[in-house]
């Protein structure tokens, strides 16, 4: 049982990467698309969302090879990232 564990532990870990690099691409395709609309406002928003993917990135694969317990830290800086995109996408549909 303690092999199983330690895979679930690593698959876990990949998910929380791909999550976080999803993220990160998503950032950067919705700036080539808002910076007509929001300027160099947009960049802020990338930046912000790119240190949080960055950190989710780095976390995923190090915390479940340590075997930390989860805590919730890394689902709640991509759920920031992704209100952040968000908000973002809402201020460009109103410029427009």
């Amino acid at each position: 049982m303690d092999g199983d564990r330690g895979q679930s532990d690593e698959r876990t870990g990949l998910a929380w990467q791909r999550t976080a690099l999803a993220v990160l691409a998503a950032a950067a395709f919705l700036t080539r698309l808002t910076f007509h609309d929001l300027g160099m406002a947009v960049f802020v928003v990338l930046g912000l969302t790119s240190a949080l993917c960055l950190w989710v990135l780095l976390e995923g694969g190090s915390r479940y090879r340590r075997g930390y317990d989860r805590g919730g830290r890394a689902a709640g800086a991509l759920t920031l990232a992704v209100v952040t995109l968000a908000g973002a996408e809402l201020a460009a549909l109103m410029n427009s």
